[in-house]
């Protein structure tokens, strides 16, 4: 009866110690992380140089004759495109290129010698039409970009480096008659220079996500370097600032 009664108290431990534990929850999955922002961009770029003079010199009768031309650099079409690649939680590495190109007249005035009288300078003016003007830079960036479900924002900055060519007066042709006392113009010998330059660029791009990999989005970025043309007639070239502010929108592509 004792071993009975023994067997009856275990029986219950035993089975309580055969219930299995309920199973964990499984562990929630982490959000997958895109690494590859592409951008494409339309818009308008403002130079950062919109006025500059140039003046070119020329022997002529045995005294200087000065021509000096004011080329206007307004706003135009600019294109954009670029990546970002994230290496550490927001922080990310990528290159964008952008190209502008622009077209406007010269304003061209000057003082030719006079034929029998020193120190008798004849005035012209005229003007120069189609001076073209054309930037393709190559923007590195160094970001960060601020992510939600729908928006990021990434904001960014390094060196840039522009390729430029530009349409420069390097002479000019005038007519004129007995008595000579006055010069009238005629037309202008424009010279297409390049320069390449180093400078900066720091910008900012908001986004909205209409799925996991497709979304649009605005930019504005502004970049600026010095560069120097060599023109003849002109003691050290000439030297005008570079690239501008630039404002655009267009799509956006993440993996």
């Amino acid at each position: 009866m004792r071993a009975v009664f023994v067997m009856l108290l275990l029986a219950p431990a035993a089975a309580f110690g055969q219930v299995r534990p309920a199973p964990r929850p499984p562990a929630p999955r982490q959000a997958e992380t895109q690494r590859f922002r592409v951008s494409i961009n339309f818009g308008i770029e403002q130079p950062a140089a919109t006025t500059f003079d140039v003046t070119t010199t020329k022997t002529v009768n045995l005294e200087t004759a000065r021509f000096t031309t004011t080329y206007d650099a307004p706003r135009g079409q600019m294109f954009d495109g670029g990546v970002l690649v994230r290496i550490a939680g927001g922080f990310g590495v990528g290159a964008a290129v952008s190209a502008f190109s622009k077209s406007s007249a010269g304003a061209v005035t000057g003082t030719v010698p006079h034929p029998f009288f020193f120190n008798t300078q004849r005035p012209l003016s005229g003007s120069a039409a189609s001076l073209s003007r054309s930037e393709t830079a190559v923007h590195v960036l160094f970001g960060y970009v601020a992510a939600s479900k729908h928006v990021d924002v990434a904001i960014s900055g390094g060196p840039t480096f522009f390729n430029v060519s530009q349409d420069l007066v390097s002479d000019v042709a005038y007519t004129e008659a007995y008595p000579y006392d006055t010069v009238t113009f005629g037309s202008a010998t424009v010279s297409k220079v390049t320069a390449t330059k180093a400078g900066f660029n720091v910008g900012g791009d908001v986004a909205y996500k209409f799925s996991k990999n497709v979304g649009v989005g605005g930019l504005i970025r502004y970049s600026k370097a010095s560069a120097n043309f060599a023109l003849a007639g002109t003691a050290s070239g000439v030297t005008t600032d570079v690239g501008g502010m630039q404002a655009g929108g267009g799509v956006r592509f993440y993996f």
